[in-house]
């Protein structure tokens, strides 16, 4: 097996200056470091990452907590933070099945979760003896006051009122909200729900009732699978059975709206010409339904960098901004029609 001292020997110079170079810290001449590089090459030497751990008390790995692996939102957002880690120097990997028991035992120098509340309970099982520097995803949820927890948020309230005042622009009047939850008994705690009640209950009146497209007895299991496609086609058949009289429908989020279009397809009913539709969330995956879904983007490239960063401002010892916010912006498709 090849060693540093190999290394050390074949470039003429000490073992601590191939360490310093091997690891990026510490100053080395550029006339040995090309020495190094070249003597690296040449013998096909490869740092063993475990003894590299051990030495600099860093694994340099990273996780990812999202509850839902088959989430499109998710795994975007895990692969846009994965590919930044890698660009600075890391790996991220991805956790579904959480259990903060375990989270002492992994090999990692930090990790990014997907809301306060998984965030307070990895803080207080670590206690205040065991720091793990974590950086909470959020969406407009109320945020706690997490102690050495920063977050990066995106508000999907504001989501919501980019989408209702862009199709009211594009003429609607008449809106339906598609969810796969039962709205009522989530609208408080769900901000999607809250900003679609706050904002057109005094429109509808009595009637706001008729424009609510939900799934009645769904009270949203903590870290549960959710098909939003497979529920998005059931909303459809939900929404024509209702007879509603909307002319847009404004879903939860992407992949549901995705499903809808889906069944309004089989049934031979045409996006946008006889009904439009909105989504939230912005995934790439839109593109690749007919019609093109419009959307209210929620930055995932912005969001999974910043949270990226944050992390590694802990871990590597920099000025850390605890709050950090990106404001949602519409992305337009071809699912709305101009009235």
């Amino acid at each position: 097996m090849i060693t540093r001292e190999d290394v050390a020997k074949r470039a003429g110079v000490s073992v601590s200056a191939v360490s310093r170079t091997m690891n990026g810290r510490g100053y080395v001449s550029k006339d040995k470091k090309e020495a190094i590089f070249k003597a690296v090459e040449e013998l096909g030497y490869r740092p063993n990452p475990l003894s590299n751990s051990l030495k600099n008390r860093q694994t340099y790995q990273l996780c990812f907590f999202g509850s839902d692996i088959y989430n499109s939102f998710y795994t975007e957002l895990f692969n846009k933070m994965s590919d930044y880690a890698m660009d600075r120097g890391y790996t991220l990997f991805y956790f579904s099945n959480f259990s903060v028991e375990r989270v002492k035992t992994m090999l990692m120098d930090g990790m990014i979760v997907e809301n306060d509340n998984v965030a307070e309970e990895v803080q207080a099982f670590l206690g205040e003896q065991f720091y793990m520097p974590i950086v909470t995803a959020s969406y407009g949820v109320p945020v706690k006051n997490l102690k050495r927890i920063p977050y990066v948020d995106v508000d999907t309230y504001d989501a919501v009122e980019i989408g209702l005042a862009y199709l009211r622009e594009m003429g609607h009047k008449k809106i339906a909200f598609a969810t796969m939850y039962d709205f009522f008994y989530d609208s408080r705690l769900h901000p999607r729900h809250v900003a679609f009640s706050n904002l057109m209950k005094p429109v509808y009146g009595k009637r706001f009732r008729d424009y609510i497209i939900d799934n009645i007895g769904n009270t949203r299991p903590a870290f549960a699978r959710e098909d939003f496609f497979e529920e998005g086609m059931s909303c459809a058949d939900r929404f024509l059975e209702r007879k509603c009289e909307a002319t847009a429908i404004f879903c939860f989020n992407d992949e549901f709206a995705m499903g809808m279009l889906r069944r309004f397809e089989q049934l031979n009913i045409k996006v946008p010409d006889d009904i439009s539709i909105l989504g939230i969330d912005g995934i790439e995956n839109r593109k690749y339904v007919t019609p093109f879904l419009s959307s209210v983007s929620l930055n995932i490239r912005e969001q999974a960098e910043c949270c990226v960063s944050t992390l590694l401002d802990m871990i590597e010892g920099r000025r850390v901004n605890y709050f950090n916010s990106f404001k949602p912006h519409l992305s337009e498709g071809d699912s709305v029609k101009k009235l």
